[in-house]
């Protein structure tokens, strides 16, 4: 199998692209380096006053020999990496946040009244929550990350598809008392446009799910609570000219909406992209 210098992910009527300058190879994303240069690497990236936040994160993540989706089931069980997320962890909470929901789905916000409540018992409570709404409302896709507010107590933000709500049911408290821990807070979702990567929404949720992995507590547990239901991101590999081509053979005109490029030394650069999908095709 060859190198590639591509990798495309359909959401709608947009890919995702992200696209480096040189090819990488099945053996590693820089099988000349060793582990120990690589971590080198971070480690020098890391310490870099000049950069940014997002900049250490897209240049470390050229170090990353394989993406966590390709490790084995076994070996990413026993071997998390706390406190720091990485760029494949934010792509693919995005990813699954725009397949998945649109403008009319609700936000919902559960707090403990409690302050003592382990990860454990959270979990517990949220599969029962879940349990108990889908006895109210039938079956719903859900995405929910977890973190801790500034008292030390464990909260969730989910988002769900969930039918539009009766005012009844919010004013009588039939709706928190579904949760029955504390306070929910709820809303309908609006403006979630695909190609726009700071929506509020989004960064907010994705703060928290940097606060949580930043936690001593969340070492080596789940990132993410999501259904099963979830339309999962499928994920393209290959030459770039020879992707887009591919699209255009099939009636697409892409058109670029965003492009950020960032330099990277073996790969000498890395290029995240968002083209909105034009058909040219007639019924």
């Amino acid at each position: 199998m060859g190198g590639y210098n591509c990798q495309m992910v359909r959401i709608g009527d947009y890919v995702r692209v992200k696209r480096y300058g040189r090819k990488i190879y099945p053996a590693g994303m820089n099988p000349r380096l060793t582990k120990a240069q690589r971590e080198a690497a971070r480690a020098a990236i890391r310490a870099d006053p000049k950069l940014s936040a997002m900049e250490k994160l897209l240049r470390s993540a050229i170090y990353e020999p394989v993406g966590e989706e390709e490790q084995p089931k076994k070996h990413r069980e026993r071997m998390p990496r706390p406190g720091r997320l990485t760029l494949a962890e934010r792509e693919k909470f995005c990813h699954l946040m725009d397949l998945n929901f649109r403008p009319g789905d609700k936000f919902i916000t559960l707090t403990y009244e409690r302050t003592d409540i382990t990860l454990e018992e959270g979990g517990r409570d949220f599969e029962n929550w879940v349990k108990r709404m889908r006895e109210w409302y039938g079956d719903f896709k859900y995405l929910a990350v977890r973190s801790f507010q500034k008292r030390g107590t464990l909260h969730f933000h989910v988002l769900a598809n969930l039918p539009r709500l009766p005012e009844q049911v919010l004013k009588d408290q039939t709706f928190q008392a579904l949760w029955g821990q504390g306070r929910v807070d709820y809303r309908t979702i609006y403006g979630l446009p695909m190609e726009e990567r700071r929506n509020r929404l989004k960064q907010d949720m994705l703060n928290n799910l940097r606060v949580f992995k930043e936690d001593e507590r969340s070492y080596g547990k789940r990132l993410l609570l999501q259904s099963k239901n979830l339309i999962q991101p499928t994920r393209m590999k290959g030459d770039y000219d020879e992707m887009m081509k591919d699209l255009r053979s099939h009636g697409y005109q892409p058109y670029l909406v965003e492009s950020r490029r960032f330099p990277a030394e073996y790969l000498d650069y890395m290029e995240l992209e968002t083209y909105r999908l034009s058909s040219s095709q007639t019924e």
